[in-house]
């Protein structure tokens, strides 16, 4: 995984762009965007109608928005996406039915002739070059004017070209073939194709708006009034009926229950929650009235966050689509040629003039790249929406290529292997064990690190801590109410008496003590999850090799990767050995995926060539990982690189169609053998099969069966 430097998120600013017409067009607001001083990367995705550009501190948005404007389309950042698709939507269905029975009268004529039948299809060509297709004319003028070429560019060269032909010979009374059904059929099967393109992006992000949809619009606070959602603010305590959603992230202060999390997770088991449980807004309560303490609001909760990093990964751009765009960028200027030379070399052997004429406009028709613009950005939408249904969070289109070639998944073992909640099973203090303990819960409640919850129930939350430090890979050491306090292994202490070096049990030795001489010890343990063992198997069976990385002692993580089948074991490494662990295996030849939590597993999880992080760790680990599960279930691993790899392995059957489409038909074309109204049908075929087999992502199922442990 690279990691440049991190940027602010006041440094990410996201556009929806109303106006783009094919993937060109994104290609050409992308390489604006790239040159703005200050810029320091820019993605359009076409499909979502949304750019993400990160930019330093001093430049201004509305500069960015206005680069995108003088290209002739429109920038917001205030947009509502599905309404620009929605809208984009309706436009192409209002256009495409009255072209498609233009087209249909146009063929009927082919076999049935009445007076005036040319002079009436002539009007009604007219009507659906210059105002059904009158989109492809702006565009082509747009593409023409910025010296680059499209898709736009060959519909309405084909069209013009076909029209005008026909509408010569018309008006001449020339005895020579008139063409308008040609012009008249591309116009309606190409707007047939983006109508469909346009139904399957919107409906492509269903999985998106599920997620926005989620939070309640109103709220009934704990004296029973009622308010809008908007005017909650952090502290209030609102109740949540039985049957209803969490309106917000927040803390139970009062009420048992099981709250679904599936929608926002993908965990399928309710996970049961009490007072001092923390909920997500967006989650449905069980069968228990709960009273909730709002803790976030807003932007600031955990389901606009998953919103955000969805959207944020759905504007980004796989490795392959710079790929697809260059082959289309060059495509469309030697489609051009091959039409102009189609029509000379015709025209020199001995062919009318009509003949030559629409033999060129099948090239130019037949050979319209939509296909390959909407193979990458369709695919990645669908399967990035799936994977939030699924409960997994990817970082942006480029973590498609790195699960490709992962052959390792290295897991830390605290809070992911086991379930980060542990307990002391056994403890040796001879002196002031309970002021030890307090002062330790005081202490540990600032690191963070799972084995430090152990402590949670001996915490005073009115104890003052001071020169708090995080010992990696060591411990904690502090000023708590104006006692120093170490709380680590031995490795802490300068002195550790013989009584508790020799104590020994099934567990993690800690060791506690008031400066450093350590006075007391004890045992904590922790519980494998249960879905551990089915989450190695299921790696397996994707030809994946595991690795256990713990900084625990040997007999404890031998112990943990036996009993869920892991045979590699490294223990008792630091956190930087971890990472050096990882680039070791790296030098070997072996692409890795680390899966933590903690701190600690940052810099493994930055090293790695994707790092993966689970929902219970913290911010820095999930900001720095590629892919975030959010449950603690680590078998959802197994799903997000099964369903990554699925998902790049449907962009490259939508490439390898398109392009297989075109080298068939353009030679069809170029001999005369295709005509324009069936190449016109070729292209809409074309574009509707990479639609129908990006879809397919959305029936995508877990790997596994039913989550059967219940945590929080």
């Amino acid at each position: 995984m690279n990691v440049g430097p991190p940027v602010a998120e006041k440094d990410r600013t996201q556009f929806t762009i109303e106006g783009m017409t094919c993937s060109a067009c994104a290609t050409r607001i992308e390489s604006a965007l790239q040159v703005i001083q200050g810029v320091e990367a820019a993605h359009v995705n076409f499909a979502t109608a949304t750019s993400l550009v990160r930019h330093s501190k001093d430049v201004d948005a509305s500069a960015i928005a206005d680069v995108v404007e003088r290209l002739g389309y429109h920038a917001r950042r205030d947009g509502d996406r599905q309404s620009i698709q929605e809208s984009n939507e309706a436009t192409l269905k209002k256009r495409a039915g009255p072209a498609l029975l233009i087209a249909a009268f146009a063929m009927t004529t082919m076999f049935v002739q009445f007076p005036a039948s040319d002079w009436i299809l002539a009007s009604l060509s007219t009507l659906s070059v210059w105002w059904a297709g009158w989109s492809f004319h702006r565009s082509a003028r747009l593409q023409l004017v910025q010296r680059s070429l499209a898709m736009d560019t060959l519909v309405s060269l084909g069209t013009i070209a076909a029209w005008s032909w026909s509408m010569t010979v018309l008006l001449l009374d020339a005895d020579q073939s008139l063409h308008f059904g040609g012009a008249t059929a591309i116009v309606a099967f190409v707007l047939l194709g983006k109508w469909w393109e346009a139904r399957a992006m919107r409906t492509s992000g269903d999985s998106l708006r599920a997620l926005a949809e989620m939070t309640p619009k109103w709220v009934r606070l704990k004296d029973g009034a009622e308010i809008a959602i908007q005017e909650l603010v952090v502290g209030m305590e609102f109740i949540v009926a039985p049957g209803e959603r969490v309106a917000t992230d927040g803390q139970v202060i009062e009420g048992s229950s099981d709250v679904d999390v599936s929608q926002s997770t993908g965990e399928s088991s309710p996970i049961e929650v009490s007072p001092g449980s923390e909920v997500a807004g967006g989650v449905l309560n069980g069968g228990g009235g709960l009273v909730v303490k709002a803790t976030a609001i807003g932007e600031d909760t955990e389901l606009a966050r998953v919103a955000r990093l969805v959207e944020e990964a759905q504007a980004t751009q796989a490795p392959i689509q710079r790929l697809a765009d260059r082959v289309a960028a060059r495509f469309v200027p030697l489609v051009v040629g091959i039409a102009i030379g189609t029509f000379v070399i015709r025209w020199l052997l001995g062919h009318e003039f009509s003949d030559a004429l629409i033999a060129s406009v099948a090239v130019l028709v037949v050979s319209c790249p939509c296909s390959f613009g909407l193979a990458t950005p369709l695919a990645v939408l669908v399967g990035t929406g799936r994977a939030a249904q699924l409960g997994v969070v990817v970082a942006g289109a480029h973590v498609l290529d790195s699960t490709r070639a992962i052959d390792m998944v290295v897991f830390d073992k605290t809070g992911t292997i086991t379930t980060g909640k542990p307990s002391i099973v056994e403890a040796v203090a001879p002196v002031d064990q309970e002021l030890l303990f307090s002062l330790a819960g005081a202490l540990e409640s600032r690191s963070g690190h799972p084995m430090g919850r152990a402590f949670d129930s001996f915490s005073d939350n009115e104890a003052e801590v001071n020169d708090f430090v995080n010992h990696a890979g060591k411990g904690v050491s502090g000023v708590v109410n104006g006692v120093e306090l170490r709380v680590g292994k031995a490795d802490l202490f300068d002195v550790v008496p013989d009584g508790l070096q020799a104590f020994e049990s099934e567990g993690t030795p800690v060791f506690l003590g008031r400066g450093a001489v350590a006075e007391a010890a004890v045992v904590v343990r922790d519980e494998i999850r249960s879905t551990s063992i089915e989450a190695v198997a299921l790696l397996r069976d994707l030809n994946l090799d595991v690795v256990l990385l713990s900084g625990d002692k040997h007999s404890i993580a031998q112990d943990v990767g036996q009993k869920v089948g892991i045979k590699d074991v490294v223990a008792e490494v630091l956190p930087e050995e971890k990472r050096d662990h990882i680039a070791m295996l790296q030098s070997d030849g072996r692409c890795i995926a680390m899966v933590g939590d903690g701190v600690n597993d940052t810099p493994a999880l930055a090293a790695a060539d994707l790092g993966i992080a689970l929902q219970s760790g913290t911010d820095v680990a999930r900001n720095t990982a590629d892919l975030t599960i959010m449950t603690d279930d680590p078998r959802a691993v197994a799903n997000g690189i099964a369903l990554s790899r699925q998902t790049l392995k449907t962009i490259k059957l939508n490439l390898a169609w398109a392009f297989s489409y075109n080298v068939v038909a353009l030679p069809l074309a170029i001999t005369g053998t295709l005509a324009p109204t069936q190449a016109a049908m070729a292209m809409a075929l074309s574009s509707f099969l990479v639609v129908i087999n990006s879809l397919r992502l959305r029936k995508f199922r877990s790997l596994s069966g039913p989550h059967p442990e219940s945590s929080t």
